[in-house]
């Protein structure tokens, strides 16, 4: 997961490169292409999509801990516990909504709902979601069983 997520954050990289070139264009030229709209939307879903599990692995993401410095390290581990809990449901909820709909995009050789000239395929843009479902999923089922197997002392949670 380490080097997933690693590789997944060098795609602010092109991402960049096309916004600064799309807006160059569009300010000096008066013309902006039509193609880098929907590649950016591209570049910046498998960036945001891909690296929510390895955000999660990192423990980067938003939390709210209020009651973990009120409460024993025991019951802190009790609620970490239910947290992965709730998000490993959540994501396996997705990922069952999502590859239906994938799959009728795939079969369909589903395109761009933009109407531009580019029109781009996007059926492999809907395998993203269920992708990026299952490895948050996957990553939130370990969190949860290294807490689970963990003593209180080795989780962070000792009430600060």
């Amino acid at each position: 997961m380490e080097r997933f997520g690693k590789m997944i954050s060098l795609l602010l990289l092109p991402l960049v490169v096309i916004i600064v070139y799309s807006a160059l264009k569009a300010y000096l030229l008066n013309d902006t292409p039509i193609w880098t709209f929907e590649i950016s939307l591209f570049l910046y879903g498998l960036f945001f999509m891909l690296g929510a599990a390895y955000t999660h692995k990192e423990k980067k993401h938003v939390a709210v801990d209020v009651l973990t410095h009120y409460v024993s390290p025991r019951t802190g581990r009790i609620l970490a516990i239910i947290a992965e809990l709730v998000v490993f449901l959540v994501a396996l909820a997705i990922l069952w909504v999502s590859v239906p709909g994938a799959w009728r995009s795939f079969l369909m050789k589903e395109r761009s709902t933009h109407q531009t000239p580019f029109n781009p395929q996007v059926w492999w843009f809907r395998w993203v979601i269920p992708i990026s479902c299952a490895l948050i999923s996957w990553q939130a089922f370990r969190d949860m069983i290294a807490l689970i197997l963990s003593r209180p002392e080795k989780t962070g949670l000792e009430g600060k």
